[in-house]
């Protein structure tokens, strides 16, 4: 197996999800969102996982993931949270899916060719309560999507859903706007008949800093990784990534004052170093943006990232780390020793945040699933 692979712990990610269900009433249904391939984690494994560890439902951006999880065996009800196009309208029909849904044209035509394959799909009208992005903006437009639904006989109207733009902080008014705009409308809605199996609001943030926005559904995304919302919370989840991200050690050489390292001489020596070379580079998902400035982990020590990084290679200086060795094990994501980083370590260092860092960490790297910590690595 290649020696660049990332672990996945999947015990980690069944105490997480208990976490963020202590935070919920028992009878809230919780969905975990698995799209951009479980958030680097892949989808299949975390997918099943999940469910056996307490989720009601999975969530997906587009309906090629749905179809994923269904050739995988998996029935739950899985909703398509994105929008989607004609051309997709099969994939939803053939696998089952549950859909977003904002506007009448793509309801009139989900019902049409539901009616001509004989079957029901199930939709969930997104309202835009101030994310801008997708959705029903105001009551009016909510009640005329819904009549229409209502009359369109292979449909099926089954929820109600919105989503906050600035959740991770605690008590914004922002979030707080958008809470009451969404529950006008369901007020609204509600007043003419209108009901639905599920309303849900709530993502990882908004399931710890705004209980009162649960309703009957939560839907749980970078939480279940092991990674909470910004300082912004009011509490500590205590949640622990489920990745880490593991090479080793391919080359050494010992390198003079005034030599090069890299694409574009950006780092020259100022004395004698000593450089390891590691087989893993951006080809794989690990950020250029780190050259230069991130770090990795070799025999319980930091060592600094020099020169570009290349597609497939990158260098560290591991100078002042007695004894490495090729072979030697590198953890990219985790822990080892006394020291540790993750995503969101490396997520500060290129100016994004922890979802990115790990959505691109790409199927060149496998996957290796275990069920308990394993301390080898350490």
């Amino acid at each position: 197996m290649r020696p660049t692979r990332a672990e996945i712990n999947l015990k980690l990610l069944n105490n997480n999800i208990d976490k963020i269900k202590s935070y919920l009433d028992p009878n809230t249904a919780l969905m975990t969102v698995v799209k951009a391939n479980a958030y680097g984690h892949g989808i299949i494994d975390i997918g099943k996982k999940a469910l056996k560890s307490g989720a009601r439902s999975l969530g997906v951006a587009i309906p090629e993931e749905g179809a994923q999880l269904r050739e995988a065996g998996i029935a739950c009800d899985i909703l398509v949270l994105g929008s989607i196009s004609p051309n997709q309208i099969e994939l939803v029909l053939d696998y089952n899916l549950s859909v977003c849904i904002f506007s009448h044209d793509i309801a009139e035509l989900l019902n049409q060719r539901a009616k001509e394959k004989n079957k029901n799909i199930k939709v969930h009208i997104k309202i835009d309560s101030g994310m801008g992005r997708i959705g029903v903006r105001d009551s009016d437009e909510a009640l005329s999507l819904c009549f229409a639904i209502k009359d369109m006989k292979n449909l099926i109207l089954e929820g109600v859903f919105t989503h906050f733009a600035c959740a991770d902080e605690c008590g914004s008014k922002y979030s707080l706007i958008q809470l009451e705009r969404f529950k006008s409308i369901l007020a609204d809605i509600g007043k003419k008949g209108v009901y639905t199996k599920w309303v849900h609001a709530s993502n990882t943030a908004s399931i710890i800093n705004y209980p009162q926005a649960h309703f009957n559904m939560v839907r749980a995304g970078i939480g279940i990784y092991g990674y909470g919302p910004d300082s912004g919370s009011k509490e500590n989840l205590t949640l622990e990534p489920i990745l880490s991200w593991h090479t080793e050690v391919s080359y050494l050489k010992e390198i003079e004052e005034g030599c090069s390292v890299s694409y574009g001489r950006t780092f020259v020596a100022k004395g004698a170093r000593i450089v390891a070379t590691l087989p893993v580079g951006y080809g794989d998902g690990y950020s250029r943006l780190l050259s230069n400035r991130g770090w990795v982990l070799i025999r319980g020590k930091k060592a600094p990232i020099i020169g570009n990084i290349c597609m497939d290679q990158m260098m560290v200086d591991v100078t002042g780390i007695p004894e490495v060795r090729v072979g030697d094990h590198v953890v990219l994501i985790g822990r080892q020793g006394n020291e540790a980083i993750f995503a969101d370590d490396i997520a500060k260092l290129c100016g994004t945040i922890s979802y990115e860092v790990l959505t691109n960490i790409n199927n060149r790297v496998p996957r290796i699933y275990v069920e308990d910590k394993d301390d080898s690595y350490k």
